[in-house]
């Protein structure tokens, strides 16, 4: 069976680097929970993270019980049931839209968690600014329902909004937050200098601990932000916490060759288990694990790799290519063409590396495929299976027997 293996040292190693830039800028770091929700894991990035970020109401009842921080929240819209929650409980709620602010301000206002300041407001922006590269990720593209553009807020009522928020990163550098937050101070200047406005929330995509990130940049953007707006700087990264601390393990169930081209197919689905592989599209490292290591061994996400694991490559480079798909229905469901040092044969396995962010959040049970099981990889390099998933789950998962 194939199971996501997250290692809890390779989480901390991330972890520390983040508090640690935290501690230079003078930002709160949350945990982006739409990146990565594994609630095992929630209690050890806790000592670590000033909170975490919530995308709704489930997520935010999931940080707040797992990690005991404070919670910040965005949506693109709230419901009257989810609003009347959040303010149970939550630090920082903001806004996508004037209207949406203008139907639950004076409910918000009226809450003795809002007038004890114990919960603020805040709306998020869009500078109309883009960095990106993916036009499905990016929030700034032209008619983009993410954000208010400053013409928007041309004569609303403020009272009661502590905070902008903005969010238009994925997977960039402290370069790209520098040339946003020039557009920004442009456009918003105005805003950030008024004395309601209490702190700004610079959102996620900070591949903050990816190799070759510039810190030394970003922690002169937040103190910059600070010192001239007097605002308290939120930094919701996702990925850079969990980057490079999970695989996939996966198997070869049949190797074959159909028209010219030779298919191994896994017992894994680009499109149910990692669909980022889709979308983005993104192409992600392989190895083969070598005859004698079958199960075992350290993971490639700890090690980079060592023995026992050998790095796939790109068509041709090696003696065995081959295109690895998933055994469903979707024609379109493959990983990529991959090349390695020996061939493939059913019941090999091979191990599908960085595959703890955006994969077990937006994980399905597309065409009954079994669904891998979540595996923390100890310190000591022993492993805990922390979920496993079986047919009882599929069942029940729209409206048959619960499991037991």
């Amino acid at each position: 069976m194939a199971e996501f293996v997250i290692s809890e040292a390779a989480l901390e190693r991330n972890a520390r680097m983040l508090r640690e830039t935290g501690d230079m800028c003078g930002a709160q770091v949350l945990l982006a929970l739409k990146g990565f929700s594994t609630a095992a894991c929630l209690p050890l990035l806790a000592r670590y993270a000033d909170g975490c970020c919530a995308s709704g109401l489930w997520e935010a009842l999931l940080g707040h019980k797992h990690m005991q921080k404070p919670v910040a929240v965005y949506s693109p819209a709230y419901r009257d049931d989810e609003f009347a929650r959040l303010l149970e409980f939550a630090r920082h709620i903001d806004f996508n839209s004037v209207p949406q602010w203008e139907r639950f301000r004076a409910r918000g206002l009226s809450h003795p968690r809002v007038r004890s300041g114990e919960l603020l407001f805040g709306l998020r922006i869009n500078p109309q600014y883009s960095t990106g590269h993916t036009p499905l990720y990016d929030p700034c593209a032209p008619g983009s329902r993410l954000g208010i553009p400053r013409d928007a807020l041309e004569g609303m009522d403020l009272t009661g909004i502590s905070g902008l928020h903005f969010h238009t990163l994925c997977e960039q550098g402290s370069e790209d937050l520098a040339a946003t937050w020039e557009a920004i101070e442009r456009g918003f200047g105005d805003l950030l200098s008024r004395p309601e406005i209490r702190y700004v929330n610079m959102g996620g995509g900070h591949w903050i601990t990816k190799p070759g990130y510039n810190r030394t940049l970003l922690v002169e953007v937040v103190r910059r932000a600070r010192e001239r707006c007097g605002v308290e700087v939120l930094l919701e990264p996702g990925e850079a916490w969990c980057i490079h601390s999970g695989v996939l393990r996966a198997r070869v169930l049949d190797v074959f060759e159909s028209a010219g081209m030779r298919h191994a197919i896994l017992d894994v689905s680009a499109s149910a288990h990692m669909p980022d592989v889709l979308e983005m599209p993104y192409r992600p490292d392989v190895f083969q694990v070598l005859p004698g290591e079958l199960g075992g061994g350290v993971l490639p996400a700890v090690t980079y790799p060592g023995e026992g694991y050998a790095r796939a490559g790109l068509p041709g480079e090696a003696a065995f290519t081959c295109r690895l798909g998933a055994c469903t229905c979707l024609a379109g469901d493959v990983i990529g063409d991959y090349s390695f040092p020996s061939a493939l044969h059913a019941g090999d396995e091979i191990i599908l590396d960085d595959m703890a962010q955006y994969t077990l959040v937006k994980t399905t049970f597309f065409n009954g495929v079994p669904h891998p099981s979540v595996v923390l990889q100890r310190g000591d390099g022993s492993l805990r299976c922390v979920k496993e998933w079986g047919y009882r789950d599929f069942e029940a998962r729209l409206g048959g027997k619960e499991p037991v």
